[in-house]
């Protein structure tokens, strides 16, 4: 990568970042998964025990991944159109800028914006799991139990493999955006497209259960390689509150390489879309 092309590619992802860091929408997201994250603090009026803590996970690391999603599909649809509207995409392409190098700003933005995001409900949730940990572990103290296992690597490491699936979402979405006509129409199909992703997973282990035709099971098994499954990256409880969490630490390797893998062919195949789009 030349020089020239590094300063246009820094140049469009600081631009791209700052414009969707003024976002009310993205405000608003962060503030409502800052909540809900912070929420789980209501459970100590509950005797949950070491359970507690998973609940708490569970909570947290579910609500980064749905206001996540909902903040990739949706900020990164909005960015990419508003170029497109406004013309301003037209005057950047006319410049020497290509349009791999477009693409590549706007999705670094984008996922340095989810990154913001990601670190933001990663460290309430990681304070609030720290602090009620220690509480237990002192109530399990006086009752000769055991006390629960809490990891603050290991939580962070659920958090990167979260900001990387949410790099996955965005990837697809600005696939979409490719050859999409309207913010709403993509929008509509990436939010299909991720319920896919997130759901085919189930559908190939239950068709694998179930008595149907093998050419059914092949057809679902050479979709379900084409489109990323996002529940691989689902490693939240087991990085951060299993002791043994050897296989977890597998998982997440696996996991790494996964989703380093479908982002380059997403975005690998946006520009080879985008190429032939008329502005």
């Amino acid at each position: 990568m030349s020089a020239g092309t590094f300063r246009r590619i820094r140049a469009l992802t600081a631009n791209t970042f700052v414009e969707a860091l003024r976002q009310r929408f993205f405000a608003f997201l962060a503030l409502l998964g800052a909540v809900l994250a912070a929420s789980g603090s209501a459970l100590r009026t509950f005797n949950f025990g070491s359970s507690e803590l998973k609940f708490i996970a569970d909570f947290g690391f579910g609500g980064m991944f749905f206001f996540g999603s909902t903040l990739a599909v949706v900020m990164t649809a909005q960015l990419f159109f508003s170029e497109m509207d406004n013309r301003t995409a037209l005057t950047l392409l006319a410049r020497p800028v290509r349009r791999w190098e477009f693409f590549f700003g706007k999705f670094l933005g984008t996922w340095a914006l989810l990154g913001v995001f990601v670190a933001l409900l990663a460290g309430i949730l990681c304070v609030l799991l720290f602090s009620r940990s220690i509480e237990i572990a002192e109530q399990a103290a006086q009752m000769g139990n055991p006390a629960p296992y809490f990891s603050v690597p290991g939580l962070l490491s659920a958090a990167a493999l979260q900001w990387l699936r949410l790099g996955v979402v965005a990837a697809l979405t600005l696939f979409i955006c490719s050859f999409a006509c309207s913010f709403l129409y993509t929008v509509v199909v990436s939010t299909m497209a991720l319920l896919a992703c997130q759901l085919q997973g189930l559908a190939r282990e239950s068709l694998s259960r179930s008595d149907s035709a093998g050419w059914v099971q092949g057809v679902a098994n050479v979709l379900g390689h084409l489109i990323p499954d996002l529940q691989v990256f689902d490693l939240g409880v087991p990085l951060a509150l299993e002791a043994n969490a050897n296989g977890a630490s597998a998982a997440a390797l696996s996991a790494l390489g996964y989703g380093l893998l479908y982002l380059p062919v997403l975005l690998l195949l946006s520009v080879w879309v985008f190429a032939d789009r008329e502005l």
